[in-house]
């Protein structure tokens, strides 16, 4: 009896050293596979970081760039299939000079009347009107973007307290000049007819010019995405193959000139200098090519 339970207690050590073997070959096979991500569709393969080259499982030994132009990743078509992609970005940016400006003017007047306000205000800009047709501005090219009445206040220091200074009107006019030429006459004529404010003073492109500049833009930054992806491709001795996603993002900048305060007969002298700058239209192109 005393011999078969010897016996059996040597076992006990024998059957821990199996388990411990068991868990150490588990967690060294868990280490060596990839790490997959699922993301809709995509699934993102990660490999390792102390995996050589030649170690790299699943890819063909190809390695993951760190950056974002040049990733390597994994993902399923509409049919289930797995499909090896490299993804890239092209970026483009191209200037051009603008045909057109927009400028946002402004008739203000104060009076203890809101009637009198208001009456003065629709006197003076019918006149700031008609000086902006005579100076060659088309009338479907003015337009009335805001328009205010309200009672003013002013800080009264010696009586610690705000008072009523009268009723403000301000009809606030948008002017779009198509000959650049003329933007600076055309301001000085509505301040000498009674336009007391310039809020700001833009440059754009006018629709069929800025289509123009967007579908070039967008070609060099699909071909200078096609570009990036061979060139990565070469380098790592595989090869690209179709598209399998793509899409696109801009940013269209316009230069603007803003706040110029200006009072009846300050432009009577001479002609307000305004000129203007480039307008500039940066494309981006992201790319998903397939890896033959």
């Amino acid at each position: 009896m005393e011999k078969q339970k010897s016996n059996k207690l040597w076992l006990i050590p024998a059957l821990l050293a199996v388990a411990a073997l068991i868990v150490a070959v588990g967690l060294n096979i868990n280490a060596l596979s990839p790490k997959t991500q699922d993301s809709g569709k995509e699934v993102i393969v990660q490999i390792p970081s102390y995996l050589s080259k030649n170690q790299s499982p699943g890819l063909d030994n190809t390695l993951l760039p760190s950056s974002n132009d040049g990733v390597i990743s994994l993902a399923a078509d509409d049919s289930g299939n797995s499909k090896r992609l490299i993804s890239v970005t092209g970026t483009v940016s191209k200037t051009a000079a603008p045909d057109k400006a927009e400028i946002i003017l402004s008739v203000e007047t104060l009076d203890k009347s809101a009637a009198k306000s208001q009456s003065d205000n629709a006197e003076l800009s019918q006149k700031v009107r008609d000086a902006l047709k005579a100076a060659g501005v088309d009338d479907a090219d003015i337009k009335t973007s805001s328009y205010n009445l309200y009672e003013d206040f002013q800080w009264n220091e010696s009586l610690r307290k705000s008072e009523s200074i009268g009723f403000k009107t301000v009809n606030s006019i948008q002017v779009t000049v198509k000959d650049l030429s003329k933007t600076g006459s055309v301001i000085d004529a509505a301040v000498q007819a009674g336009a007391n404010s310039v809020s700001s003073v833009s440059f754009s492109l006018s629709t069929s010019k800025e289509l123009e500049l967007r579908n070039a833009a967008l070609q060099e930054a699909a071909a200078n995405a096609k570009t990036k992806a061979q060139n990565i491709a070469t380098g790592l001795g595989i090869s690209v193959g179709q598209v399998f996603s793509a899409s696109e993002s801009s940013n269209y900048y316009t230069p603007v000139y803003r706040s110029y305060d200006m009072a009846a007969g300050v432009a009577e002298s001479a002609t307000t200098p305004i000129t203007p700058g480039d307008v500039e239209y940066s494309v981006s192109v992201s790319v998903q090519f397939e890896i033959q």
